[in-house]
């Protein structure tokens, strides 16, 4: 089936004191899914469960995200979570806080 991607949305999350790099992505997560509103799918007739969504994630250690963690966050689809190294360990005050980036795009089929 043809698809077509037609929502890209990006944002940040960070963990301030645990060193979590699934907490901060999560945080990208939430933050990305605030900022969307899908009102294209009753415009279109069609069901939220058609969609695909790949979500990108950007952390400095990339094999400590809980990709079932983050998966869990949509609520609908067929949901890929693709994670990389990205993001920054900033030095705090004595800490690390850790930032992650996420970037969330939603296809369609075409009909």
């Amino acid at each position: 089936m043809s698809e077509q991607r037609l929502i890209i949305e990006m944002a940040q999350g960070v963990d301030l004191h645990g060193r979590d790099d699934t907490k901060a992505a999560r945080r990208a997560v939430e933050q990305a899914l605030q900022g969307a509103s899908l009102p294209i799918f009753g415009t279109l007739g069609l069901e939220r469960d058609v969609m695909r969504v790949v979500v990108h994630i950007g952390v400095p250690r990339p094999e400590a995200v809980d990709v079932d963690v983050i998966a869990g966050l949509l609520p609908y689809g067929s949901v890929e979570v693709v994670v990389e190294p990205g993001g920054l360990d900033v030095p705090v005050a004595g800490d690390v806080a850790v930032m992650a980036v996420a970037a969330l795009e939603v296809f369609l089929p075409v009909r």
